[in-house]
């Protein structure tokens, strides 16, 4: 029996191709075009018909919008709300949610944000800004947010800007830095930080806010180093140290150079942020005359005075002959006054009052005088009451301060000579009030003939 051999079909030929390709590079660069193109399609599409949508639509549709997966449309949202602003229009819950984005996870709507920041005063921002500043990476936001605090400077951002300092961008952060140390007080172990910090930056970065921290934050010692740098050829530096100086009130070497125009106002403030009555006496050797920036100067240094002190500074300006700044020191103080004692309030009064009379306020003098009511019992002080009385034409006070006649003949007397009408009026309230009082050598001065008392009998 002969062996059948079964037909059969060859085997399939192997088949090598993968089940699932991976596109090649041009495939995904395409389709990440295409994906690109939609996104450009979709933002150009609301950037086109959202002003076309009311007010009210816009309110009711920003919340969806600012947390919208694509980050387009998120800083789209920022920038609609940034509109509604301009025109008074946003709503604090829709400027709460942009401020919510300094945390987005894409560093252009944080930018979108932070750009904001300026013109938002919702309650807790510096706060939450400073939070977002100690986190952040995207330099663009850091600026904004470090630019933010130089107009609104506040505590909380202190220590996120000393972690700066030795990181871009080191001259944003050193400029907000003396922002914030000029309106915050902080511990001598900070100041001993933050110039080693400095010192430290200074070796690679030279800029001269970093000198000017130095110069402000440093002990005496590296004060001492820093002057010869008030003589560099560089302006830039010179002023970098002199800024430093003043506003820690290192006054000496600025005042050696006062004579320099380009320290003397560096000079001045100085002397103020150190305040006291022997930096009163050191301003008045760099005394101007006209000098409008000086005036400040001895005003804010004045005003800060005990009141022993602000006598004796009145007094070294009453020698100049400066009594416009004299009454407008005086005046602030008194305003001022709640914590003083009776006696500092007498003390300013006596000088005062001469000063508002002379400059034609004598209602303001008077006024000022009877906040001290029945114990205004001090002789001088009855005198300035009487004399602001009479140029204030207030007659009845006048009298409550001098109830005799002979001062007010005193009155009418250096009156006539310089202003007849209100002589003749000071005369009529002297025969109106004390007519009985008067002796007859004083009816003849006043030239008042006393009525014959007896009657005319006639034969």
């Amino acid at each position: 029996m002969g062996i059948v051999v079964a037909g059969c079909e060859a085997p399939p030929e192997t088949n090598t191709k993968p089940r699932f390709t991976t596109p090649d590079s041009t495939v995904i660069a395409q389709q990440a075009k295409t994906i690109d193109q939609l996104r450009s399609r979709l933002l150009e599409s609301y950037t086109l018909y959202w002003p076309l949508i009311s007010s009210e639509y816009q309110h009711e549709l920003l919340p969806s919008l600012l947390q919208d997966p694509l980050h387009e449309l998120r800083a789209f949202g920022v920038d609609r709300v940034a509109v509604l602003l301009r025109d008074g229009e946003a709503t604090e819950e829709e400027l709460q949610l942009v401020v919510n984005h300094l945390r987005d996870a894409n560093p252009d709507v944080r930018y979108s944000a932070a750009k904001l920041l300026p013109e938002i005063n919702i309650s807790g921002l510096p706060e939450y800004v400073a939070n977002s500043l100690s986190h952040e990476t995207d330099l663009r936001v850091i600026e904004e947010e470090l630019s933010f605090f130089r107009t609104r400077p506040n505590p909380k951002a202190i220590e996120p800007t000393i972690s700066l300092l030795s990181f871009a961008p080191v001259e944003s952060a050193a400029d907000t830095l003396i922002v914030l140390l000029s309106t915050n007080d902080i511990s001598e172990e900070t100041k001993i930080r933050i110039v080693k910090i400095v010192q430290r930056t200074r070796r690679t970065n030279n800029i001269p806010a970093l000198i000017t921290l130095e110069a402000m934050l440093g002990t005496q010692n590296v004060k001492n180093k820093l002057i010869r740098l008030l003589n560099h050829p560089n302006e830039e530096t010179r002023v970098a140290v002199a800024k430093g100086f003043a506003s820690s009130g290192f006054a000496a070497p600025l005042i050696e150079r006062a004579s320099n125009p380009e320290f003397y106002e560096f000079a001045l403030i100085a002397l103020q942020e150190r305040a006291g009555i022997n930096s009163f006496i050191e301003l008045m050797d760099l005394y101007q005359a006209e000098n409008e920036t000086w005036q400040n100067a001895a005003f804010s240094i004045a005003t800060s005075l005990d009141t022993s002190s602000l006598l004796r500074a009145d007094d070294m300006l009453k020698r100049i002959e400066l009594n416009e700044l004299r009454l407008i020191i005086l005046n602030s103080v008194w305003e001022n006054a709640e914590d003083k004692s009776h006696a500092a309030k007498k003390a300013i009064a006596r000088r005062a009052v001469p000063l508002m009379m002379k400059s034609g306020d004598c209602v303001g003098a008077l006024q000022m005088l009877d906040v001290f009511g029945e114990s205004l019992v001090d002789e001088d002080l009855l005198t300035l009451r009487f004399a602001a009385a009479i140029c204030a034409s207030a007659w009845d006070a006048a009298a409550d301060a001098k109830s005799t006649p002979e001062p007010w003949i005193e009155v009418w007397q250096s009156t006539l000579r310089t202003d007849s009408t209100t002589a003749a009026v000071i005369k009529q309230q002297i025969t109106l009030r004390f007519e009985d009082q008067l002796s007859v050598e004083q009816r003849e001065l006043l030239g008042i003939v006393q009525a014959d008392s007896t009657e005319n009998i006639e034969p």
